[in-house]
Order: C-alpha cells, then sequence, then structure tokens
C-alpha cells in the first residue's frame, strides 16, 4: 500500500529551498513542492559538551570571547605542530572535510597554490578521501614549507586543535546539507569562509564592511576565483580592519545552534503531522 507522509523534513531550511528545484532535487523535486509547507528544514545541532573552547580538554588551551588569550596559545601550538613559520600576525586557514568533490575540494586544489603565493596567509588541512586529492593536499607541505600543512586521514584532536588555533575556516561545498565545522568554527571564534549554499547559507551572517557585523565571508559561485577572492577579502579584513574580525568573533562565539533548539522545531513538526493526520481522519469519517 501507499505510505502517506504527513511531514517531510531536512537538515536546513536553504537545503529544503534548494531540493525543490530540478538542480538538487534529484527527481524529487515535484514531489516535494506538492507537500508546500509540510516540507521543510530544520538544522542539526551540535554538541556543546564537546565542542566548546572554554571546557575543550583536547586543545592546548582553553579560552572565551571575553579572553581570547587560549586562542592565541592554540594557534602558536598548532603551528608548532604542523611545522608552520611561527608567527602570530599571520591568519591561518583551516579545512576539515572529506577530500571529496561534493566539498569543493577540488577547486580548493585549484585555488590553494596562487592563493598561499600571493597573500601572507597559512593553511592547515585535515582530510581523507579522493586518492588524487589526497596526494595533491599531501604533497603540499613539501611545496610550500611554513606555509602549508596536512594530515591525510582523520584524527579528533587534531580536528579540535584546528578548530581552536585557525583564524579562518573554508568550507567551499557545491552543496552541504547543514555542516557541522561551520558551526564548530562559529563557537571557537574561527570565522566561517563558506559557499553560500544549504546549511552554510543559515548559519553563517555576511560580513557587512560598512558595520561591522557579521560572522564570516560567503561566496556564491562554486567557482576557484570565487574561492581566491573570498580567502583574499577574509585575509585583508584580518590585517586591515582588525577591530571588525574582533567583532565578528564575539558574535561568532555568541551564536546558539544546540540541539535544544532545533529539538523545539521538532516538537512542533510532530504537532504538525498529528494536526494534519487528525484533520484528514476527521474529514474521511
Amino acid at each position: 500500500g501507499i505510505v502517506y507522509a504527513d511531514v517531510v523534513n531536512t537538515v536546513s531550511p536553504t537545503y529544503a529551498s534548494e531540493t525543490r528545484t530540478p538542480e538538487l532535487g534529484y527527481g524529487l523535486a515535484p514531489y516535494l513542492n506538492d507537500k508546500g509547507s509540510d516540507y521543510l528544514g530544520i538544522l542539526n545541532g551540535i554538541d556543546y559538551a564537546q565542542w566548546n573552547p572554554a571546557q575543550d580538554r583536547l586543545i592546548p588551551a582553553n579560552y572565551t570571547a571575553a579572553d581570547l588569550s587560549g586562542k592565541a596559545v592554540c594557534k602558536q601550538a598548532l603551528q608548532k605542530r604542523f611545522s608552520l613559520q611561527e608567527n602570530a600576525n599571520t591568519p591561518i586557514v583551516g579545512v576539515i572535510s572529506r577530500l571529496v568533490d561534493q566539498k569543493g575540494l577540488h577547486l580548493l586544489a585549484e585555488a590553494i597554490e596562487e592563493i598561499v603565493s600571493n597573500m601572507d596567509v597559512q593553511f592547515v588541512i585535515l582530510g581523507s578521501g579522493d586518492k588524487g586529492l589526497e596526494w595533491y593536499f599531501g604533497s603540499l607541505p613539501a611545496r610550500y614549507p611554513g606555509q602549508i600543512g596536512a594530515y591525510i586521514g582523520y584524527n579528533n584532536e587534531l580536528a579540535h586543535w584546528i578548530e581552536a588555533g585557525s583564524d579562518l575556516f573554508i568550507m567551499p561545498s557545491i552543496y552541504e546539507p547543514c555542516g557541522l565545522n561551520q558551526i564548530y568554527s562559529l563557537k571557537y571564534g574561527t570565522l566561517p569562509i563558506v559557499r553560500a549554499t544549504g546549511g552554510l547559507e543559515d548559519t553563517v551572517q555576511q560580513y557587512d564592511e560598512a558595520a561591522g557585523t557579521g560572522t564570516g565571508f560567503k561566496f556564491l559561485q562554486p567557482t576557484a576565483s570565487a574561492i581566491y577572492y573570498t580567502v583574499g577579502w577574509a585575509v585583508s579584513t584580518y590585517y586591515e580592519r582588525r577591530h571588525h574580525i574582533l567583532q565578528m568573533i564575539r558574535t561568532a562565539m555568541a551564536q546558539d545552534y544546540s540541539w535544544e533548539k532545533s529539538a523545539r522545531q521538532y516538537v512542533a513538526l510532530y504537532e504538525q503531522a498529528m494536526a494534519n493526520k487528525a484533520a484528514r481522519d476527521g474529514a474521511a469519517g
């Protein structure tokens, strides 16, 4: 028989909109559009007991928005661990990702050498996936010593070190239903550089140069040049508008993407489903 789904949900409001289109609906778009307001997106929550720089036991030093001195300690430790030039003033861009095209890592591969050749910036990369991308990113530290560090594989402690010790964090995803690392990054005061898609669009507020507001830097086109120019924008902001960076860090660290918030939305979702069923049963009766 036919199972009738009262409500359908996915893991972010923007991804719910995107999957209503032929490009990202993959054949389901007509059915999802038919659901109308009974198809919606609720962001995943994150576990702040595990991901909180004030109490994280895996990082070299703890810190808060009120006292960021521990973040500087984490940065120095990260530079040392990855044999980067130990300079407190050089921004570090973190990458923690599956090394696959969906995550936009092929686009980062096209842009990263031009970035480190033309900008005073460092990269720390942690991930595994496509063998070609593993080889490529794994070969960069030898070719750009002191500027790029890489660990091919996964290491939970290193993931925490990168979130805490980096200044910026890049996620150039082609599509991203929700994404978690940008949310961790906000909590750690590590400003995300993201493609404005799915949950990345929903959780990162675009930097406003006039007001100094926002929590990160967003770009729209899935291209290497968009990555290059947006990293350039973030790096120049880091050097030239330090007061804006500090304001954004404080805003980012104050964001709440806990499960408590998402759970309340799920309760409302189930109530909506029950109301739909009651209305349908009443009509049938």
